[in-house]
Protein backbone atom coordinates (compact mmCIF):
# COMPACT_ATOMS: atom_id res chain seq x y z
CA UNK A 1 0.00 0.00 0.00
CA UNK A 2 1.66 3.31 -0.59
CA UNK A 3 2.05 5.79 1.90
CA UNK A 4 -0.41 8.32 2.75
CA UNK A 5 1.42 11.86 3.77
CA UNK A 6 1.18 15.53 2.63
CA UNK A 7 4.87 15.81 1.91
CA UNK A 8 5.77 15.96 -1.56
CA UNK A 9 8.49 13.22 -1.95
CA UNK A 10 12.08 14.22 -3.97
CA UNK A 11 14.47 11.87 -5.59
CA UNK A 12 16.64 12.08 -2.68
CA UNK A 13 13.74 10.43 -0.79
CA UNK A 14 13.55 7.57 -2.95
CA UNK A 15 17.33 7.14 -3.21
CA UNK A 16 17.44 6.71 0.61
CA UNK A 17 15.04 4.46 0.74
CA UNK A 18 15.93 2.39 -2.14
CA UNK A 19 19.55 2.74 -0.37
CA UNK A 20 21.04 3.86 -4.08
CA UNK A 21 22.17 7.00 -4.80
CA UNK A 22 19.89 10.27 -6.40
CA UNK A 23 22.11 9.32 -9.75
CA UNK A 24 21.18 5.86 -9.72
CA UNK A 25 17.17 7.33 -9.26
CA UNK A 26 17.72 9.23 -11.96
CA UNK A 27 18.85 6.39 -14.49
CA UNK A 28 16.20 4.40 -13.53
CA UNK A 29 13.55 6.92 -14.49
CA UNK A 30 15.68 7.73 -17.69
CA UNK A 31 17.46 4.87 -18.80
CA UNK A 32 16.24 1.76 -16.59
CA UNK A 33 18.26 -0.65 -19.04
CA UNK A 34 21.71 0.68 -17.50
CA UNK A 35 20.64 -0.37 -13.78
CA UNK A 36 21.17 -3.65 -12.30
CA UNK A 37 17.91 -5.62 -11.90
CA UNK A 38 17.81 -6.16 -8.17
CA UNK A 39 18.72 -1.89 -7.88
CA UNK A 40 15.90 -0.90 -10.50
CA UNK A 41 13.54 -3.64 -8.50
CA UNK A 42 14.64 -1.52 -5.08
CA UNK A 43 13.79 2.07 -6.67
CA UNK A 44 10.46 0.89 -8.47
CA UNK A 45 9.66 -0.22 -4.82
CA UNK A 46 10.19 3.05 -3.03
CA UNK A 47 8.68 5.04 -6.03
CA UNK A 48 5.25 2.97 -5.44
CA UNK A 49 6.00 3.03 -1.31
CA UNK A 50 6.48 7.05 -1.56
CA UNK A 51 4.01 7.70 -4.63
CA UNK A 52 6.73 9.24 -6.12
CA UNK A 53 5.89 11.74 -9.35
CA UNK A 54 9.46 13.90 -11.10
CA UNK A 55 9.09 16.80 -10.53
CA UNK A 56 9.07 17.58 -14.25
CA UNK A 57 6.26 15.35 -15.62
CA UNK A 58 4.02 16.38 -12.59
CA UNK A 59 3.87 20.15 -14.07
CA UNK A 60 3.28 18.99 -17.87
CA UNK A 61 0.88 15.93 -16.59
CA UNK A 62 -0.70 19.12 -14.47
CA UNK A 63 -0.44 21.30 -17.43
CA UNK A 64 -1.31 18.96 -20.58
CA UNK A 65 -1.97 16.12 -22.45
CA UNK A 66 1.07 14.48 -24.14
CA UNK A 67 -1.43 13.16 -26.93
CA UNK A 68 1.11 10.58 -27.49
CA UNK A 69 -0.08 6.93 -26.98
CA UNK A 70 2.90 3.96 -26.39
CA UNK A 71 2.63 0.77 -28.31
CA UNK A 72 4.55 -1.90 -26.95
CA UNK A 73 5.25 -4.57 -29.75
CA UNK A 74 7.16 -7.74 -30.24
CA UNK A 75 7.82 -9.10 -33.84
CA UNK A 76 7.24 -5.41 -34.87
CA UNK A 77 8.22 -6.34 -38.52
CA UNK A 78 5.67 -8.89 -38.62
CA UNK A 79 2.89 -8.13 -41.06
CA UNK A 80 0.11 -8.88 -39.04
CA UNK A 81 1.50 -5.96 -36.50
CA UNK A 82 1.93 -3.99 -38.99
CA UNK A 83 -1.88 -3.92 -40.01
CA UNK A 84 -2.69 -4.00 -36.29
CA UNK A 85 -0.78 -0.40 -35.71
CA UNK A 86 -2.59 0.73 -38.75
CA UNK A 87 -5.83 0.39 -37.41
CA UNK A 88 -4.41 2.03 -34.28
CA UNK A 89 -2.76 4.95 -35.89
CA UNK A 90 -5.76 5.18 -38.04
CA UNK A 91 -8.17 6.01 -34.89
CA UNK A 92 -5.55 7.88 -32.97
CA UNK A 93 -4.59 10.61 -36.24
CA UNK A 94 -8.44 11.40 -36.11
CA UNK A 95 -8.02 12.93 -32.63
CA UNK A 96 -4.69 14.52 -33.33
CA UNK A 97 -3.01 12.10 -31.01
CA UNK A 98 0.83 10.72 -31.66
CA UNK A 99 1.42 6.91 -32.05
CA UNK A 100 4.88 6.24 -30.48
CA UNK A 101 6.30 2.53 -31.07
CA UNK A 102 8.49 0.63 -28.45
CA UNK A 103 9.72 -2.73 -30.23
CA UNK A 104 11.11 -5.42 -27.59
CA UNK A 105 13.26 -8.65 -28.23
CA UNK A 106 13.77 -9.77 -24.51
CA UNK A 107 11.93 -9.98 -21.51
CA UNK A 108 13.86 -7.14 -19.94
CA UNK A 109 13.21 -4.98 -22.49
CA UNK A 110 9.68 -4.86 -21.66
CA UNK A 111 10.73 -4.71 -18.21
CA UNK A 112 12.72 -1.29 -18.79
CA UNK A 113 10.20 0.07 -21.28
CA UNK A 114 7.43 -0.08 -18.47
CA UNK A 115 8.91 0.85 -15.97
CA UNK A 116 10.55 4.37 -18.25
CA UNK A 117 6.93 4.63 -18.96
CA UNK A 118 4.90 4.13 -15.93
CA UNK A 119 7.84 6.41 -13.60
CA UNK A 120 7.62 9.12 -15.78
CA UNK A 121 4.51 8.79 -18.08
CA UNK A 122 5.51 10.43 -21.50
CA UNK A 123 2.57 8.63 -23.03
CA UNK A 124 -1.18 9.28 -22.08
CA UNK A 125 -2.25 5.88 -22.90
CA UNK A 126 -0.34 2.47 -23.30
CA UNK A 127 -1.50 -0.56 -26.06
CA UNK A 128 0.77 -3.83 -25.64
CA UNK A 129 0.50 -6.11 -28.71
CA UNK A 130 0.82 -9.87 -27.97
CA UNK A 131 2.38 -9.27 -24.59
CA UNK A 132 2.16 -11.63 -21.66
CA UNK A 133 2.78 -9.83 -18.59
CA UNK A 134 5.30 -11.15 -15.86
CA UNK A 135 4.48 -10.70 -12.14
CA UNK A 136 6.83 -7.80 -11.98
CA UNK A 137 5.98 -5.87 -14.71
CA UNK A 138 2.25 -6.67 -14.20
CA UNK A 139 2.82 -4.93 -10.59
CA UNK A 140 4.23 -1.80 -12.34
CA UNK A 141 1.54 -1.32 -14.84
CA UNK A 142 -0.83 -1.59 -11.87
CA UNK A 143 0.87 1.24 -10.82
CA UNK A 144 0.06 3.55 -13.83
CA UNK A 145 -2.16 6.56 -13.64
CA UNK A 146 -3.05 6.14 -17.60
CA UNK A 147 -5.45 3.69 -19.89
CA UNK A 148 -3.54 0.26 -20.25
CA UNK A 149 -4.99 -1.83 -22.84
CA UNK A 150 -3.55 -5.54 -23.61
CA UNK A 151 -4.51 -7.15 -27.46
CA UNK A 152 -4.37 -11.16 -27.61
CA UNK A 153 -3.65 -11.38 -23.75
CA UNK A 154 -6.79 -11.22 -21.58
CA UNK A 155 -5.73 -9.24 -18.23
CA UNK A 156 -8.11 -8.60 -15.22
CA UNK A 157 -8.23 -5.15 -14.17
CA UNK A 158 -6.86 -3.24 -17.95
CA UNK A 159 -8.56 -3.19 -20.90
CA UNK A 160 -7.83 -6.19 -23.29
CA UNK A 161 -8.96 -7.60 -27.16
CA UNK A 162 -8.66 -11.04 -27.38
CA UNK A 163 -7.97 -12.95 -29.98
CA UNK A 164 -9.77 -16.35 -30.10
CA UNK A 165 -6.27 -18.34 -31.16
CA UNK A 166 -7.64 -21.54 -30.16
CA UNK A 167 -10.99 -21.34 -32.06
CA UNK A 168 -9.22 -20.16 -35.13
CA UNK A 169 -7.22 -23.28 -35.18
CA UNK A 170 -10.46 -25.41 -34.47
CA UNK A 171 -11.63 -23.52 -37.64
CA UNK A 172 -9.13 -24.03 -39.84
CA UNK A 173 -9.37 -27.62 -38.73
CA UNK A 174 -13.36 -27.80 -38.83
CA UNK A 175 -12.90 -26.36 -43.07
CA UNK A 176 -10.29 -28.19 -43.84
CA UNK A 177 -12.33 -31.63 -42.74
CA UNK A 178 -15.29 -30.18 -44.78
CA UNK A 179 -13.47 -30.31 -47.96
CA UNK A 180 -12.35 -33.84 -47.33
CA UNK A 181 -8.83 -33.84 -45.92
CA UNK A 182 -8.30 -36.64 -43.43
CA UNK A 183 -4.05 -36.55 -43.43
CA UNK A 184 -3.10 -32.73 -41.95
CA UNK A 185 -0.02 -31.61 -40.82
CA UNK A 186 0.93 -28.04 -39.12
CA UNK A 187 4.18 -25.77 -39.56
CA UNK A 188 4.65 -23.03 -37.24
CA UNK A 189 7.09 -20.21 -35.25
CA UNK A 190 6.49 -21.02 -31.96
CA UNK A 191 6.15 -18.09 -30.01
CA UNK A 192 5.96 -19.19 -26.26
CA UNK A 193 8.62 -16.80 -25.08
CA UNK A 194 8.62 -15.50 -21.56
CA UNK A 195 6.98 -11.68 -22.80
CA UNK A 196 4.65 -12.91 -25.89
CA UNK A 197 1.24 -15.04 -26.01
CA UNK A 198 1.85 -18.45 -27.28
CA UNK A 199 -0.65 -17.81 -30.03
CA UNK A 200 0.65 -20.45 -32.35
CA UNK A 201 0.70 -23.11 -29.78
CA UNK A 202 -3.00 -22.18 -29.03
CA UNK A 203 -3.79 -22.04 -32.42
CA UNK A 204 -1.90 -25.59 -33.01
CA UNK A 205 -3.86 -27.03 -29.76
CA UNK A 206 -6.90 -26.13 -31.41
CA UNK A 207 -6.47 -27.85 -35.03
CA UNK A 208 -5.31 -31.09 -33.54
CA UNK A 209 -7.96 -31.19 -30.79
CA UNK A 210 -10.68 -30.76 -34.07
CA UNK A 211 -8.85 -33.81 -35.78
CA UNK A 212 -8.55 -35.90 -32.58
CA UNK A 213 -12.63 -35.60 -32.01
CA UNK A 214 -13.07 -37.08 -35.31
CA UNK A 215 -10.83 -39.60 -34.46
CA UNK A 216 -7.73 -38.05 -36.62
CA UNK A 217 -4.28 -38.49 -34.73
CA UNK A 218 -1.92 -36.36 -36.42
CA UNK A 219 1.53 -38.07 -37.03
CA UNK A 220 4.91 -35.69 -35.68
CA UNK A 221 6.38 -35.90 -38.49
CA UNK A 222 3.42 -33.75 -40.12
CA UNK A 223 4.04 -31.07 -37.38
CA UNK A 224 6.96 -28.92 -37.18
CA UNK A 225 7.47 -25.84 -34.97
CA UNK A 226 10.17 -23.75 -34.11
CA UNK A 227 11.38 -21.02 -33.20
CA UNK A 228 13.59 -19.99 -36.65
CA UNK A 229 14.91 -17.35 -38.92
CA UNK A 230 14.31 -16.75 -42.38
CA UNK A 231 17.13 -19.31 -43.40
CA UNK A 232 15.93 -21.79 -41.10
CA UNK A 233 12.16 -21.27 -42.08
CA UNK A 234 12.99 -22.28 -45.40
CA UNK A 235 15.88 -25.64 -44.90
CA UNK A 236 12.87 -26.61 -42.44
CA UNK A 237 9.47 -26.84 -44.79
CA UNK A 238 12.63 -28.26 -47.80
CA UNK A 239 13.12 -31.15 -45.12
CA UNK A 240 8.76 -31.21 -44.26
CA UNK A 241 8.30 -31.87 -48.25
CA UNK A 242 11.17 -34.31 -48.55
CA UNK A 243 9.18 -36.86 -46.67
CA UNK A 244 7.87 -40.14 -49.09
CA UNK A 245 4.10 -39.83 -48.21
CA UNK A 246 2.88 -35.90 -47.48
CA UNK A 247 0.27 -34.31 -46.07
CA UNK A 248 -2.81 -33.89 -47.88
CA UNK A 249 -3.17 -30.26 -46.16
CA UNK A 250 -0.94 -27.76 -44.15
CA UNK A 251 -2.34 -25.47 -41.76
CA UNK A 252 0.21 -22.77 -40.94
CA UNK A 253 0.74 -20.62 -38.19
CA UNK A 254 0.50 -17.27 -40.68
CA UNK A 255 0.29 -16.44 -43.89
CA UNK A 256 3.81 -15.48 -44.20
CA UNK A 257 4.93 -19.04 -43.43
CA UNK A 258 2.18 -20.28 -45.49
CA UNK A 259 3.27 -17.96 -48.55
CA UNK A 260 6.70 -19.69 -48.37
CA UNK A 261 5.25 -23.28 -47.87
CA UNK A 262 3.54 -22.57 -51.39
CA UNK A 263 6.59 -20.94 -53.22
CA UNK A 264 8.85 -23.96 -52.04
CA UNK A 265 6.50 -26.66 -52.48
CA UNK A 266 5.53 -25.53 -56.21
CA UNK A 267 9.67 -25.65 -56.67
CA UNK A 268 9.67 -29.33 -55.86
CA UNK A 269 7.04 -29.64 -58.67
CA UNK A 270 4.26 -30.09 -55.78
CA UNK A 271 0.76 -28.82 -56.99
CA UNK A 272 -1.05 -26.28 -54.39
CA UNK A 273 -4.30 -27.28 -53.81
CA UNK A 274 -4.42 -30.49 -56.08
CA UNK A 275 -1.46 -32.62 -53.95
CA UNK A 276 -1.62 -30.33 -50.99
CA UNK A 277 -4.40 -27.80 -49.64
CA UNK A 278 -2.88 -25.03 -47.47
CA UNK A 279 -4.49 -22.60 -44.92
CA UNK A 280 -2.68 -19.47 -43.11
CA UNK A 281 -3.82 -17.45 -40.10
CA UNK A 282 -3.85 -13.84 -40.06
CA UNK A 283 -5.99 -13.21 -43.25
CA UNK A 284 -3.14 -10.12 -44.40
CA UNK A 285 -3.27 -8.06 -47.24
CA UNK A 286 -0.55 -10.51 -49.17
CA UNK A 287 -3.00 -13.38 -49.19
CA UNK A 288 -5.76 -12.47 -51.72
CA UNK A 289 -2.43 -11.36 -54.09
CA UNK A 290 -1.54 -14.97 -53.70
CA UNK A 291 -5.30 -16.83 -53.16
CA UNK A 292 -4.17 -17.84 -50.02
CA UNK A 293 -7.02 -19.56 -47.83
CA UNK A 294 -6.63 -17.55 -44.31
CA UNK A 295 -8.36 -17.72 -40.60
CA UNK A 296 -8.55 -13.78 -40.72
CA UNK A 297 -8.54 -12.38 -36.79
CA UNK A 298 -10.19 -8.80 -38.18
CA UNK A 299 -5.93 -7.48 -37.35
CA UNK A 300 -7.03 -3.69 -38.44
CA UNK A 301 -10.06 -3.80 -36.22
CA UNK A 302 -8.71 -5.64 -33.08
CA UNK A 303 -6.07 -2.39 -33.41
CA UNK A 304 -9.39 0.27 -33.97
CA UNK A 305 -10.95 -1.25 -30.76
CA UNK A 306 -7.57 -0.82 -28.45
CA UNK A 307 -6.87 2.40 -29.74
CA UNK A 308 -10.59 3.66 -29.17
CA UNK A 309 -11.07 1.62 -25.72
CA UNK A 310 -7.88 3.85 -24.40
CA UNK A 311 -9.22 7.33 -25.79
CA UNK A 312 -11.99 6.99 -24.68
CA UNK A 313 -10.06 5.84 -20.80
CA UNK A 314 -7.87 9.34 -21.19
CA UNK A 315 -11.13 11.65 -21.77
CA UNK A 316 -13.25 9.66 -19.20
CA UNK A 317 -10.78 8.20 -17.26
CA UNK A 318 -12.86 4.87 -18.04
CA UNK A 319 -14.46 2.81 -20.45
CA UNK A 320 -17.85 1.49 -21.65
CA UNK A 321 -16.34 -1.33 -22.66
CA UNK A 322 -13.42 -3.12 -20.70
CA UNK A 323 -13.16 -6.60 -22.67
CA UNK A 324 -13.90 -7.41 -26.78
CA UNK A 325 -13.18 -10.23 -28.84
CA UNK A 326 -12.33 -10.15 -32.52
CA UNK A 327 -14.15 -12.72 -34.41
CA UNK A 328 -12.08 -15.56 -36.26
CA UNK A 329 -13.46 -16.85 -39.87
CA UNK A 330 -12.38 -18.82 -42.38
CA UNK A 331 -11.49 -16.99 -46.10
CA UNK A 332 -11.78 -19.33 -48.53
CA UNK A 333 -9.46 -19.05 -51.58
CA UNK A 334 -7.52 -20.81 -54.00
CA UNK A 335 -5.02 -22.47 -52.09
CA UNK A 336 -7.59 -24.55 -50.71
CA UNK A 337 -9.14 -25.57 -53.98
CA UNK A 338 -11.87 -22.20 -54.70
CA UNK A 339 -11.83 -21.39 -58.35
Amino acid sequence: MKAVSNKINTIYDVAKKAGVSPATVSRVLNAPDTVAADKRMRVQNAIHELNFVPKAEAVAKARSLYRKVGVVAPFFTEPSFMERLRGIAKVLASKHFELVVYSIDTSEDLSNYIQLLVNTRRVDALILLCVKPEKEVLSILNDADFPVCFVEAVVEGFYSVAVPNLSGGKKAAEYLYSIGCRHPGFIGQSSDKGYSVGATEERYQGFISYFEEQGIQIPDNYVWIKDFTSGELEEGIDSYLSQKVLPDSVFCSSDVIAARFIRIASSRGIKIPEDIKVIGFDNIDMSEHIGLTSVSQNLEESGVLAARMVLEGIENNSSAILNATVPVEVVERSSTGKK
